[in-house]
């Protein structure tokens, strides 16, 4: 290559000289830069596959002080763990981390790990409820068995997901059986909570539990009780009769365990939801309802002050009568010698009662789907179920807590016979008229006066105007 120099002016003897062209010749090798900016360093390896060599960069940044001393991070990868292949690649990564550190965002590097993440973000839920927090722990203990020792800045998607397959197939560490999509959700949840609050405070630069894709639902319907099932249970004489009458009434288990006489007003006929007893492992914790809705007031039918008024009578008779009585005898739900129910005894003896009468098994808090069904069949507003049952949201009592039953279906199925000689107004009114016989608490049962007698058991406290204030 031939480069053209034109030589400055000059004088020989007094007389100017034009400007006299040099030509010189560079060799290609110096018209190209070699020096790398300050920072970045270039360096060449061996490809595994060909054999050949390939040109990587490095850059090295400081990041700062840290424990008093000046820190400096060198890399050969950029933010997504990609090689540096290309001198732009390492300009713009090194621009990113300076201004990263400029701007105070940097995250400096630490050997934390995904259990003690874990740790410290289940002790910073300062308000929530022993059983909220025990079933949060049972739930990050899976993540913990296989992922614990993991660091967190160093954790990827790919072992979330591996997590995730191994949950779904049972053979995940410390995993007895399959986990459902609702579990696998959960877990996501929390996981995704838990980085996010380290990612507030700076100890790591993103959140890689919100790259995994959650698992579609697989909700099975709620087994419920049919009309007829729940008057065998009203019926049924027993010491407990009581407590499955307030279980049918849509009471929740931690209602029942936590009610009191002096939240039972004889006179006014109602009863005042304000003390939830839950059992979390074995411990039991007394404390207020789930939620701010569900502290409430409730109308009662006679039927019902009726069966509390003798399990009344019947624990004062046990107290005089007993000799070892060593409980208060405050609860709703006591043994004869004034001791609490456990809320988990609770549950227990309400499966014994349903193999006593023969009922298929369904768990103690399908008796409160049982009971917002129920009102639903019989037209009560879903506003007023909702307020009945302590819900926030009448959209989440009615997509949650209202199912079909088999005599709905069939009563809907009605509405296509073809009835010869009558206009379709006419057939309609019938359909109509055949379902409210079907649905009708009368034609099911006999009457008698020590028993639940009446429908208005479930549907007048409903209708009653406070509920829906």
């Amino acid at each position: 290559m031939k480069i053209q120099v034109l030589n400055s002016p000059s004088r020989i003897e007094g007389s100017p000289i034009g400007h006299i062209p040099l030509s010189i010749e560079v060799p290609p090798a110096m018209t190209k830069r070699r020096q790398l900016p300050p920072g970045i360093k270039q360096y060449t390896l061996q490809n595994r596959i060909n054999g050949k060599p390939e040109v990587r960069y490095e850059i090295c940044v400081g990041v700062g002080t840290v424990d008093g001393k000046r820190k400096q991070v060198r890399t050969r990868t950029d933010a997504d763990d990609q090689p540096l292949k290309t001198e732009a690649q390492a300009r713009a990564e090194r621009a990113r981390l300076l201004a990263a550190v400029s701007t105070g965002s940097y995250v400096h590097t630490n050997d934390l790990s995904v259990a003690t993440a874990c740790d410290n973000w289940l002790l910073s839920k300062h308000g929530l409820k022993p059983s909220t927090l025990r079933g949060h722990r049972s739930k990050l203990a899976a993540l913990t068995a296989n992922l614990g020792k993991v660091e967190v800045q160093k954790l990827n998607k790919a072992q979330l997901d591996r997590l995730v397959r191994n949950l779904r197939a049972g053979t995940a560490k410390g995993c007895k059986k399959p986990w459902s999509s609702r579990s696998v959700n959960y877990l996501l949840y929390l996981t995704g909570a838990v980085l996010e609050s380290e990612l507030k405070q700076g100890h790591l630069q993103k959140n890689v539990a919100a790259l995994v894709d959650r698992l579609p639902s697989e909700r099975e319907e709620m087994k419920t009780l049919t009309e007829e099932q729940m008057f065998k249970i009203f019926d049924h004489e027993c010491r407990d009769r009581h407590l499955w009458t307030l279980a049918l009434y849509g009471l929740r288990r931690g209602e029942i365990a936590g009610l009191k006489w002096e939240h039972i007003d004889f006179t006014a006929k109602t009863v005042t939801i304000a003390v939830n007893r839950v059992a979390a492992g074995k411990l039991v914790h007394i404390g207020s309802p789930k939620s701010a809705r569900s502290r409430r007031v409730l109308p009662m039918p006679d039927d019902l002050i009726n069966a509390l008024r003798a399990a009344h009578k019947q624990q004062l008779i046990d107290r005089l009568a007993s000799a070892s009585y060593t409980g208060t005898g405050e609860y709703v739900a006591s043994y004869p010698n004034g001791e609490p129910y456990s809320p988990n005894l609770i549950t227990f003896r309400w499966g014994k009662l349903l193999r006593e009468l023969e009922i298929p098994p369904v768990r103690l808090h399908d008796a409160r789907h049982s009971c917002a069904t129920l009102m639903h069949k019989r037209g009560v507003p879903i506003a007023d179920i909702a307020a009945w049952l302590g819900h926030a949201s009448a959209a989440f009592t009615l997509s949650t807590y209202a199912h079909s039953q088999a005599d709905s279906l069939m009563a809907a199925a009605q509405s296509f016979r073809r009835i010869d000689g009558l206009a379709p107004v006419a057939q309609l009114a019938e359909a109509d008229d055949l379902k409210s016989s079907q649905c009708g608490f009368e034609s099911h049962r006999e009457h008698s006066a020590s028993t639940l007698s009446s429908p208005r058991a479930v549907t007048n406290p409903v209708t009653n105007d406070a509920v829906g204030a």
